[in-house]
């Protein structure tokens, strides 16, 4: 992220499949394509990343699904941040471009709001798969974003984009030149948002770990990011249960300065302590496995990000009796690198099982009431935190 070649490797991980939110036929699921993570920690600027990462491997077209807004407790989150970019940028009448935009559900919640125009550009986007956006003042384009401030906007942002990009201070740089495209220093702002990494460290949430993620951002990873992007951070937070960390940022000067030494020093310390824990808590987690199996049948809820890296680390995963997701698009397709096939949860009235896995802790009142609605009783165990 800064440039500098003072990577330590904390982690290396089994061969996982190269592509885990793609839909992939069950029969296919087995055999698909893999590849190394070895997780390394900078120590210029406390940036994560697998320095292994190689973007031949990975396709973004219409096979790639991992849409969120299926969950009410996602939506709500995603209703509150339309409310507050509006409000913050002044956005009524002008235009956001959003870069991943998926099937456009952020980008109707800000027209509706009033922005005059959004523009969205996502590879994966397929107007015969997805429903049309929901505003008439979205358009959505597969082609690639230009990145030479050739489509002008108020506001430039992308949700979980940057962390799968080999080079995402380019992207950055990109939306300065789009808020910028009205002459030197103009526009709004950039809004980036990605899953924190500090917070994987912190809680040792190593199911967060997936081939597709080139990048796990730090505070100030994502800031000097911005910074060698020309963009001048206005304010860092997060959200989402701190799982996802944001910025905004307005145009600024290119710099290369580094975060200072004892900021990114206890931040090496931490990763090294994470990657140690990651390796036992694989281990740990497959004795768990063991013992709710004896228990009953088992069920792991959340065919994203986490669920799937769990299922593919863990020793007897491919035994539990049910691997559920609420998004509609995910149905019956396979969960790449097992013999597995996802579910919706009315399947759960057959299996009934005694332990329900939860890959994200965040959507545990939302899953125990799911449950409920569908006759099920069981032990609710979340992965981590």
């Amino acid at each position: 992220m800064c440039g500098e070649p003072d990577g330590e490797v904390i982690l290396s991980l089994p061969d996982l499949p190269v592509d885990l939110n793609s839909q992939v036929d069950p029969a296919a699921a087995p055999s698909v394509a893999r590849g190394p993570v070895e997780l390394a920690a900078c120590r210029a600027c406390g940036h994560l990343y697998n320095h292994t990462f190689d973007p031949t491997l990975i396709q973004y077209d219409a096979a790639y699904e991992n849409t969120l807004h299926y969950s009410p407790s996602f939506r709500a989150f995603a209703e509150e941040l339309a409310d507050g970019l509006v409000r913050r940028h002044d956005l009524v009448g002008k235009t956001v471009v959003e870069v991943g935009c998926g099937p456009g559900h952020l980008m109707s919640m800000l027209c509706e709001r009033g922005v005059g125009a959004g523009r969205g550009f996502d590879p994966s986007y397929d107007a015969d798969r997805f429903e049309a956006p929901r505003h008439d003042r979205v358009s959505i384009s597969s082609s690639l974003f230009p990145l030479d401030g050739s489509i002008p906007a108020d506001l430039a942002m992308s949700q979980h984009v940057l962390e799968h990009l080999e080079d995402p201070v380019a992207l950055l740089a990109g939306f300065r030149a789009a808020i910028s495209a009205g002459g030197p220093n103009t526009g709004t702002a950039v809004y980036s948002e990605v899953p924190n990494g500090e917070l994987m460290l912190e809680q040792g949430a190593l199911w967060d770990i997936l081939y597709e993620h080139v990048s796990y951002f730090t505070r100030s990873s994502l800031a000097t990011a911005l910074q060698r992007a020309g963009l001048r951070p206005t304010t860092m937070d997060v959200a989402f249960g701190d799982q996802f960390l944001w910025a905004e940022a307005e145009p600024g000067e290119v710099t290369t300065e580094l975060p200072p030494a004892e900021e990114t020093a206890a931040l090496i310390d931490e990763a090294r302590r994470f990657g140690v824990d990651a390796q036992a808590r694989i281990t740990e987690a497959g004795d768990e496995l063991d013992a709710a199996l004896e228990r009953g049948p088992v069920a792991v809820w959340g065919a994203g990000t986490k669920g799937m890296t769990y299922l593919n680390l863990v020793r007897a995963a491919d035994r539990v009796s049910a691997v559920i997701d609420i998004n509609p698009r995910k149905l019956g397709f396979g969960v790449p690198g097992t013999t597995l096939a996802i579910s919706q949860p009315e399947h759960l009235r057959d299996v009934q099982p005694a332990t329900v896995l939860i890959a994200n802790p965040i959507y545990r009142d939302e899953i125990a009431g799911q449950l409920e609605a569908v006759g099920v009783s069981a032990e609710v165990v979340p992965l981590w935190g």
